[in-house]
């Protein structure tokens, strides 16, 4: 990660290489998809270590929403991170990417365009996120 931000976090839940889940998708905690989610994908609680990490063979065709995100995957939608991503060499993206902190490999594929978010933006979204769980 960039300047030696890289954070040690926790997969909780695993969506494997053979699982399609068709229809928005909210979890909380880590997540490890190898699969396909043709919806959007949110960790909820954003604010709390949230974490998706895409396997090269995964799938989102969705807006996708968390802390941190670490892509090698293909994502169809577009992509707000609160605090860090990281695309990796084999990822495709075709959508809009807002961010805190990002990583780019070389290699990797980004149709359309990168924003940084500022602290009043993440400060909004954090809140719109939490107002949604209540």
């Amino acid at each position: 990660m960039v300047f030696g931000r890289k954070k040690k976090l926790n997969i909780d839940t695993l969506i494997d290489k053979d699982m399609t889940i068709r229809g928005d998708t909210k979890v909380s905690g880590g997540v490890r998809l190898d699969g396909k989610i043709y919806g959007n994908f949110t960790v909820s609680n954003i604010d709390n270590n949230g974490m998706i990490v895409m396997g090269s063979e995964s799938l989102v065709k969705g807006n996708i929403l968390s802390n941190h995100i670490i892509i090698d995957g293909k994502v169809v939608g577009n992509i707000k991170s609160t605090e860090y991503i990281e695309i990796n060499s084999n990822a495709e993206i075709q959508g809009d990417i807002e961010y805190q902190n990002i990583e780019i490999h070389v290699g990797a594929k980004v149709i359309r365009s990168l924003k940084k978010m500022n602290q009043k933006e993440i400060g909004k979204l954090l809140k719109d996120e939490q107002d949604q769980n209540n």
